[in-house]
């Protein structure tokens, strides 16, 4: 009885420490439509969106200012991802790293294997958007070759593990924790999609319980 009573006292002592150390910041589309005009003033001039995403799309841009005088366009296609992000090759070949063009392309393909950005709440769609934004900050420092070898990496499972990994603290590092823990709690535990690939999410990138002590230690 008496370690009964001391499992029970220590519970609520527990969940003021948890609350004390992480202040869960969301973001919610009500909020943020009232700063669409700064939002599409500050950040909107070089990037071409479907409307229904433009919200969370500039909302993320807006942790990534050295994005602004890159041409960042996207795409929607049946791809096996929610998403996927790169620059164009031209852009690759013939400018320089800090005016290439970037393309975002976004799944439309309805398949249970899936998780469609359609479906994905608005902060977590600002968290995974995060993320494609850190890949072009990474590429955005590198040179012709330096992409090449990123690009490279998602040959290698091991290697491709890796650099998601990175992208994802990066994106942490951002500011954009609580967004990113969104989305992966979002993919795991909420949508649709099947155990297979889940695993998959599981094994490439970071999961929530990987995010919150990188989140409280950029906080510190």
């Amino acid at each position: 009885m008496k370690s009964l009573l001391f499992v029970f006292l220590s519970i609520p002592a527990f969940s003021c420490v948890g609350q004390s150390s992480f202040q869960i910041r969301s973001f919610d589309s009500l909020d943020v439509l009232q700063e669409l005009n700064s939002l599409r003033t500050n950040y909107g001039a070089r990037l071409e969106i479907p409307a229904n995403y433009e919200l969370s799309a500039l909302k993320a841009l807006s942790f990534y200012p050295e994005l602004i005088e890159h041409h960042i366009e996207f795409k929607e296609a049946r791809i096996k991802t929610t998403l996927n992000a790169r620059p164009t090759i031209w852009s690759l070949f013939f400018r320089r790293k800090e005016k290439r063009h970037y393309v975002v392309r976004i799944n439309t393909r309805k398949k249970d294997s899936l998780v469609t950005l359609s479906e994905v709440p608005f902060n977590a769609q600002v968290g995974v958007l995060g993320h494609e934004f850190g890949h072009f900050s990474d590429y955005s420092r590198r040179s012709f070759f330096g992409v090449l070898q990123r690009l490279f990496a998602y040959g290698s499972k091991k290697k491709k593990e890796a650099f998601e990994k990175e992208i994802d603290a990066f994106t942490i590092q951002k500011g954009l924790g609580w967004q990113l823990y969104a989305w992966s709690h979002f993919v795991l535990y909420s949508s649709d999609a099947t155990e297979k690939y889940k695993d998959f999410k599981r094994l490439i990138y970071l999961e929530p319980e990987e995010i919150t002590p990188l989140i409280q230690n950029n906080n510190e």
